[in-house]
């Protein structure tokens, strides 16, 4: 089998341990506690590199919060100029300016986890007061920026709502 036939279509780059939330549920273990790890930039272009030239098609941004990382737009763009589909996973709480610019340069589509129509349950799944509200805001904007987004409802404590 050719590495044509057999290559890695989709990997995950978890580029940050940070987050501004403090879930119970999160399997990455990251919080407001976290770092970014001990991977520098350049390790990142590199992996993306290596990416890029073994075929692979698509990325997902993940962490903690990658919104967070503040090398994240450069590592957008170079994976966006080495030809690769870019995905971002983000709660969707913490969008800079900056980044929704390379969001929309970069055909990035973003993706989020959702926890309630509730603010009130939201907000005590991610221990962070007021993230419902940020978190629907930027939704709201990533699609009147014409950004694609799809989201998943997480059911992680009894008698959430939905």
């Amino acid at each position: 089998m050719s590495l044509a036939e057999n290559s890695l279509r989709f990997a995950w780059l978890e580029v940050t341990g940070l987050c501004n939330e403090n879930c119970d549920h999160c399997y990455a273990d990251s919080s407001p506690r976290g770092d970014h790890g001990t991977m520098t930039v350049r390790d990142w272009v590199r992996v993306i590199s290596q990416l890029s030239d073994m075929g692979t098609r698509d990325v997902q941004f993940i962490g903690g919060e990658p919104a967070l990382y503040p090398y994240l737009p450069a590592l957008i763009r170079y994976a966006h100029a080495s030809g690769l589909s870019i995905e971002v996973f983000s709660n969707m709480s913490h969008i800079r300016a900056e980044l929704w610019d390379v969001f929309g340069e970069c055909g990035v589509r973003l993706a989020t986890s959702y926890y309630s129509d509730s603010a009130e349950d939201h907000d005590a799944v991610t221990k962070l007061r007021g993230s419902h509200k940020r978190t629907r805001e930027n939704i709201a904007k990533a699609l009147s920026l014409g950004i694609p987004l799809r989201g998943g409802v997480v059911a992680v404590r009894p008698g959430q709502s939905g």
